[in-house]
């Protein structure tokens, strides 16, 4: 296993559609399950660090929507898609080992 690899969580803990917020060697993460997949992001909103973890997961375009002020960001990229952030955010590979979820953390 990689040095910068961590188990986020089971895979079932996960909710379909919805996003939970995990403490990673110091840094607050949002997983997503969406459509079966599985996806990791920087939780916080790059407009006002609000918590992303807590917005609604978008389905058919795989997006998040920030509770807060409504910015948009992909779920695959971190990329914004909507303001008004105008940053994207960090999104992390997620690697499934049976039912464990282990983030990649940039070295």
């Amino acid at each position: 296993m990689a040095d910068n690899r961590h188990v986020v969580c089971r895979a079932d803990d996960l909710v379909e559609g919805k996003g939970e917020s995990f403490i990673v060697q110091g840094q607050r993460v949002a997983v997503f399950k969406v459509d079966g997949e599985f996806f990791a992001l920087e939780d916080r909103c790059s407009h006002a660090n609000a918590p992303l973890a807590g917005g609604y997961v978008h389905v058919r375009e795989k997006c998040v929507i920030c509770p807060w002020h409504g910015a948009e960001f992909d779920l695959k990229t971190g990329g914004v898609l909507a303001p008004p952030a105008c940053e994207d955010i960090q999104a992390y590979s997620l690697v499934q080992e049976g039912d464990e979820l282990s983030i990649e953390l940039p070295v």
